[in-house]
């Protein structure tokens, strides 16, 4: 019997994987590197004191509960790595699971492993418009995924190492790259890139995508702060965010509300008002917010010095 690691997105997955009746040893992945800064030097010292930084803050962690929760539990799989004769990653389509996936892939391409890496990424899986996160498939479709899961080759890995260090770049544009020369082996990326440089505040209104559409949710009528992030939870297609994310975002525009319990707006949410007020000294990968525009007529992302 191969040894073989399954390294799982979430929970969710690792609860169908059990069920699945798929030979192999678990480990699942537990940070968020589509927010907060991250560098390009993955699983070094500098990447988990900067990463448990900002997921201390970030969710208000307990005193080492990162160190314990994510790094203990890395290192410890990461030793395990010699032995294997196979590592299959789990991911799933969304802009929370491709940045992960793509890191990962970046970080083992960096190994020199002499065992296979392979991936199992749905997304499509029936004749509908539906994509379908890994927990919400069935345990007993995981065998076919599993047969079906794609083989890494030198070609795949240098991908992602490309995408993961522009991701990590302080210009964000770099990344445009992997959208227009996208490989099909990553067929869910350049729509998980797009969701991403909408999270840089717009040009027009100086609020990100995902601000702006709590805002209007707001403004139709929404007062309910549980029942507005479950709308932006079924809003969402590409974005894989939960409901801590969300409520963080939401937190996040406490500035511009009269009253926040009851989510009542300030009557000026002009441009120049949202950006005296926001906060936009934060990163995204390796770039600045404050730094960027994202121009929805041209669809891409401008320097914010050079906008008119």
């Amino acid at each position: 019997m191969p040894n073989m690691l399954h390294i799982l997105n979430g929970d969710s997955t690792l609860h169908q994987f059990k069920n699945s009746g798929i030979e192999g040893n678990t480990y699942v992945w537990r940070d968020v590197l589509s927010e907060g800064p991250v560098n390009a030097e993955f699983g070094s010292d500098s990447f988990w004191t900067e990463r448990d930084r900002f997921m201390s803050t970030q969710y208000q962690l307990k005193n080492g509960q990162y160190l314990k929760g994510v790094v203990s539990s890395f290192k410890a799989m990461e030793e395990s790595l010699s032995d294997l004769d196979e590592i299959v990653l789990w991911f799933e389509y969304d802009l929370f699971c491709q940045i992960n996936m793509v890191a990962l892939i970046h970080w083992l391409h960096g190994k020199n492993l002499n065992c296979t890496v392979s991936l199992v990424c749905p997304g499509k899986i029936d004749e509908s418009d539906r994509l379908f996160g890994l927990g919400e498939i069935a345990a007993d479709q995981y065998p076919q995924l599993f047969d079906t899961r794609l083989k890494l080759g030198s070609r795949e890995f240098e991908f992602c190492s490309d995408v993961y260090e522009a991701y990590c770049s302080s210009d964000p544009t770099e990344m445009y790259n992997y959208v227009l020369m996208s490989l099909s082996e990553f067929q869910y990326l350049p729509d998980a890139l797009d969701a991403h440089f909408k999270r840089f505040p717009n040009k027009e209104s100086g609020l990100t995508e995902i601000e702006q559409k709590m805002i209007s949710l707001i403004q139709e009528g929404e007062n309910d702060s549980r029942k507005l992030v479950g709308k932006m939870l079924r809003w969402q297609r590409y974005h894989g965010f939960g409901d801590l994310q969300y409520f963080n975002i939401l937190d996040g525009l406490k500035s511009l509300f009269k009253d926040f319990e009851r989510l009542t707006l300030d009557s000026d949410l002009s441009k120049k008002k949202v950006e005296s007020l926001m906060d936009r000294n934060q990163k995204l990968g390796g770039a600045i917010l404050s730094d960027w525009y994202w121009d929805e007529q041209e669809k891409t992302l401008i320097p914010r010095e050079s906008a008119s």
